[in-house]
């Protein structure tokens, strides 16, 4: 089996962590995150979901 990664950009990374610390206490975030590790699984278990990346672009664009 292949092994995936997913790789979140700064902002979402930081959207991740604050929806990480909010969800015990909030209902909103609490779907959001789990709307967002959702889709993280299905990525894992389908690595041709949504479109794929090149190889070979530069480190700025993604």
């Amino acid at each position: 089996m292949k092994i995936i990664g997913v790789k979140l950009s700064p902002e979402a990374e930081e959207v991740y962590k604050y929806l990480n610390e909010e969800a015990p206490t909030s209902k909103t975030e609490r779907m959001i995150l789990k709307a967002v590790n959702q889709k993280v699984e299905l990525i894992k278990s389908n690595p041709h979901y949504g479109d794929p990346v090149a190889k070979n672009r530069p480190k700025d664009l993604y």
